[in-house]
């Protein structure tokens, strides 16, 4: 049919190709606004970057405290960022005690008080005592505030993600990831620093730590476990910071940690307790025996029991079973990374487990778990030691029949990834007996060049941290996409359905 010349079915036949083409369009133009977002915050962080140097490079630092001045601004250095006060007073601003490394992150004005970069509203300036072991006081109120930047774990990640957008995009306030954290400390009396305990402090009644009271607590009897400053006990109770432990005092407590990477336990040799931070280990258990204290080889420690194997689990924040109590008898720790039962020898070893992945460019590779293996070396009735390697921090030499091994100390971090090596000629063996100390670096030579050869032994439990890769980033952008097509195409339908019911009148009427 024509209408004033012009084909209609020819134009019902055009407008799906149009509303592909829309659709193409709308496609193309919201991935190129994820390329310019990409774009913009590359060059914002890129220019905050610069900007941080350019403060460190050409500001004038406040001798040896964390406050630059730079333009007539007043600028804090918190973590390799820099943080600028609001409404200081340039003019009478001073540093607390700018030599004094312990008190270089607090500040003042001639209207507030500064911990880093943060206003304290009820400090007075003009008053301000400097107690000690990080606390603060004008006579009325008083505060603790920590000497080392830690991280804000109040700045949860949807809240980060949040003020990250508000800052990048509407000029917002740059989130701080880390600050001078500090404390309110809930006393209208003097407070007085303790003397050889660190972020103590006393008003006469209550002991505090980082402002923090602990309960019932004898300050007479007060002290850290192994000069370890986070688990304290006096005559009676123990505590982990501020925080009561459901544990009775004993002089056989003790912190104990595998390598630089373990978390620090506390043990309680008297009764086999074990606690990390706050978090107790099921008492139904009891006893639990250490494996690995000291270790170079293993990242995290092992806790035997009758009835069981146990591990604490970072992922699920939770102590978890390895497998059953495999050995025979009573366990005698050999050195860090080896031990023995009343038949076998052992050693113990951390190894991860990696998948491939195909990428865009190639492959990478992603972590499926974290492991801690005991391995079996077999009966123990004919292993016997012959030699501590400086004194057994670098490791030992042992033998076995007619073949001598080297037992390693130094561990990954010294890029030796095996425990038990077969010492592979005379002459090494004579290298290794003949000196009281070896470098690390001939150790390195002689694995290198096969001198020592890796033992394997057979793993008989395994202590695994499974990790799930994170597809969040993917589903969001996955999701969006697909809502943003199906709200076009939408609108687009329903355009093109009234277009159409509005040309079917059109045709009734002629």
């Amino acid at each position: 049919m024509k209408i004033n010349g012009e084909n209609l079915s020819s134009l019902k036949k055009e407008k799906p190709k149009k509303i592909l083409l829309k659709i193409i369009i709308i496609f193309v133009f919201i991935i190129l606004i994820f390329h310019l977002v990409e774009l913009f915050l590359f060059f914002k962080m890129k220019s905050d970057y610069n900007f941080n140097e350019e403060i460190l490079d050409n500001g004038q630092k406040y001798e040896k405290s964390v406050y630059i001045k730079y333009n007539d601004k007043i600028y804090a250095c918190v973590y390799g960022d820099s943080y600028q006060l609001d409404d200081v007073d340039v003019e009478s601003f001073k540093v607390i005690d700018s030599m004094d490394y312990s008190d270089s992150h607090v500040a003042a004005d001639k209207k507030s008080v500064y911990f880093g970069n943060i206003s304290i509203p009820d400090l007075n300036p003009n008053k301000l005592d400097v107690i000690g072991n990080g606390y603060y006081s004008d006579g009325v109120n008083s505060y603790f505030c920590s000497n080392s930047f830690e991280k804000n774990e109040d700045l949860a990640n949807k809240s980060k993600v949040r003020q990250y957008i508000e800052y990048y995009f509407f000029r917002g306030e740059k989130p701080q990831e880390y600050s001078y954290l500090f404390k309110k400390v809930e006393t209208n009396k003097s407070l007085k620093a303790v003397e050889n305990l660190s972020c103590f402090a006393t008003d006469g009644e209550n002991v505090y730590y980082k402002g923090e009271i602990l309960d019932n607590a004898d300050l007479n009897t007060l002290k850290t476990v192994d000069r370890y400053n986070e688990y304290f006990f006096d005559k009676e109770n123990v505590y982990y910071k501020s925080k009561l432990l459901s544990l009775s005092s004993n002089n056989k407590l003790k912190v104990v940690r595998a390598d630089q990477e373990g978390e620090d336990y506390l043990y309680d040799g008297l009764n086999g307790n074990i606690f990390l931070k706050d978090y107790s280990f099921d008492k139904k258990y009891l006893p639990y025996q250490v494996l690995g204290e000291k270790s170079n080889h293993i990242r995290d420690l092992l806790f035997v029991s009758k009835d069981g194997i146990f591990f604490y689990n970072p992922e699920t924040k939770e102590q978890e079973r390895a497998g059953n109590n495999i050995f025979i008898g009573e366990i005698e720790v050999l050195n860090p990374n080896v031990i023995s039962d009343n038949k076998s020898i052992y050693y113990l070893h951390s190894y991860d487990i990696y998948r491939k992945k195909k990428v865009k460019h190639g492959y990478i590779d992603v972590l499926v778990s974290k492991n801690i293996g005991i391995f079996d070396l077999g009966e123990k009735k004919d292993w016997e030691k012959v030699k501590d390697i400086d004194n057994g921090i670098t490791g030992e030499v042992w033998k076995k029949g007619n073949k001598y091994y080297y037992f390693d100390n130094l561990g990954v971090h010294q890029l030796i990834d095996d425990v038990i090596y077969e010492i592979g000629d005379k002459r090494t063996l004579e290298n290794l007996l003949g000196t009281k100390y070896i470098s690390t670096d001939e150790i390195r030579e002689f694995v290198k060049n096969k001198k020592l050869v890796a033992v394997k032994g057979e793993e008989v439990s395994t202590a695994s941290i499974k990790y799930k890769e994170s597809h969040i980033a993917k589903i969001f952008l996955i999701v969006f996409f697909t809502t943003v097509i199906a709200i076009t195409a939408l609108i687009l339908y329903l355009k093109w359905r009234s277009m159409k019911l509005e040309m079917k009148k059109f045709l009734n009427i002629f």
